[in-house]
């Protein structure tokens, strides 16, 4: 990593040294200082390193324009959670001494809009794509997930899929044929292969001692929006964009949570497996000793470099992977997809007055060379249409493989009320998994949670 990279600790002390502005004196140059928030180190690293690296190509620009402003970037890394990193921004924000771009997920747009901690890139897709051809390579379904009430308030850093993914050496002892494992992702796509036959199959396995019992299926084993997929599966709905209102649909919220449930009924999933740490998930998947399990295409990456042994090679010989089974027969298959997306700080929030080179830096963040390095050494999947004849993308052959999830996937709502929405669905996944509620009894409660917190914003069905 470069030298100018810091790792962000984000301790509040020393927020104010890393606040945005300029340093001008009278009649001279001025150094706009720009910095540049991202979490996630190690394979993730890119999002941070680009920014330096961008920088120096703007200031050639900026030179050859004859102007006399130079730019200087910071760019932090913070190794921490999410909702702490989230916190922190928040509290510069307030503050005014936040970084003049962060990295973060589209869901948080809403929120922070309506803060004043952020501004709109433009007032519809168009006027973005027209800033830079960066923009405008970008692949158009990933501007749905920045918009919200008709402007454009971010880029697209990255996106992914959340595939279901198996071990096709554990198929094969349980009797499973060459052909029948390479038909299954076909028949994931098509509805042909539910979540009922996953409990199944998985049963099946442990009952023959093909995995441990408690091995036949691991789903993420901590908070996450990868569980509205399975929501999603047995037919609910999450927004309504027409009335921009929240959706509950009980009678799918009850077979979601039924599912969870059976999958340590049938044994298949450990009885107390939420909140089983990183490390451990990451070594059971990746060593070949579940059968089933789901989790984001950026897993691959991590798994090749630090868990399976052999790298990607051995990961090839034992894994396959499709989409998220339905839960309804005939149904097709789903994937979540969370593009993280870079957001221009407000000169309120940040003390930046230089929005116009906040935005043309992230273009030079964004462009086809810079963007899939980031994908192919983190496993994410690109953000632009010239990525899929870059050679340097179409090389990366899980990125290859795996991109045509994206045919088929949804994104989670941009509403300001679906953090809380979101809490009340986990706490009832929760209740019902672990059997501390039935799955009728943990929907009815989370639906009286949502409507007591969500009030006139929610839709139930």
């Amino acid at each position: 990593m470069k030298k100018a990279i810091a790792v962000l600790l984000l301790a509040l002390v020393a927020l104010p040294v890393m606040a945005s502005g300029s340093q001008e004196e009278a009649g001279g140059p001025e150094t706009v200082k720009l910095s540049v928030w991202t979490r996630e180190g190690g394979i993730n690293h890119w999002r941070a390193d680009l920014a330096v690296e961008a920088a120096e190509e703007l200031n050639a620009q900026l030179k050859a324009e004859g102007s006399e402003i130079s730019v200087e970037v910071e760019a932090y890394l913070d190794e921490g959670d999410w909702g702490n990193y989230k916190k922190k921004f928040s509290l510069a924000a307030d503050a005014g001494e936040a970084p003049a771009i962060i990295c973060s997920g589209h869901e948080d747009i809403p929120v922070w809009s309506r803060a004043g901690y952020i501004v709109p890139m433009g007032d519809s897709v168009q006027s973005v794509k027209a800033l830079a051809p960066q923009f405008d390579d970008v692949i158009d379904s990933l501007w749905n997930a920045s918009t919200w009430q008709n402007k454009v308030w971010g880029v697209p850093q990255d996106t992914e899929a959340r595939p279901m993914y198996f071990s096709t050496t554990n198929l094969k002892k349980l009797g499973w044929d060459d052909a029948r494992i390479a038909a299954l992702p076909a028949d994931m796509a098509e509805g042909r292969f539910t979540l009922d036959d996953l409990i199944a199959t998985a049963k099946e396995a442990v009952n023959k001692g093909v995995v441990e019992p408690g091995y036949g299926y691991w789903h993420r084993p901590r908070k996450g929006g990868d569980f509205v997929q399975f929501y999603k599966a047995f037919g609910g709905d999450l927004y309504d964009a027409g009335q921009d209102k929240l959706i509950v649909d009980r009678d799918a919220l009850v077979k979601f949570y039924d599912f969870q449930r059976r999958s340590v009924t049938e044994g298949v999933t450990p009885g107390k497996y939420i909140g089983t740490e990183w490390k451990i998930w990451h070594d059971v998947v990746s060593t070949n000793k579940a059968l089933f399990w789901n989790g984001g295409t950026w897993m691959w990456a991590d798994w090749a470099k630090n868990y399976a042994p052999g790298g990607e090679d051995t990961l090839w010989a034992n894994v396959g992977f499709g989409y998220e089974p339905s839960g309804i027969r005939g149904e097709k298959g789903i994937t979540l997809s969370h593009p993280l997306v870079y957001l221009v700080a407000s000169e309120d929030a940040s003390g930046n007055k230089h929005q116009d080179l906040a935005t043309r830096l992230i273009a030079l963040m964004s462009t086809t060379e810079r963007n899939t390095r980031h994908a192919v050494e983190s496993g994410h999947l690109g953000i632009l249409k010239s990525q899929n004849d870059f050679d340097a993308y179409k090389d990366s052959k899980f990125l290859a493989d795996v991109t045509y999830l994206l045919d088929n996937n949804f994104y989670q709502p941009n509403h300001v009320m679906y953090g809380l929405w979101f809490d009340a669905f986990w706490e009832g996944m929760v209740s019902a998994e672990q059997g501390d509620k039935t799955p009728e009894k943990a929907a009815d409660d989370a639906i009286k949670v949502m409507k007591v917190e969500i009030e006139d914003q929610l839709i139930v069905r």
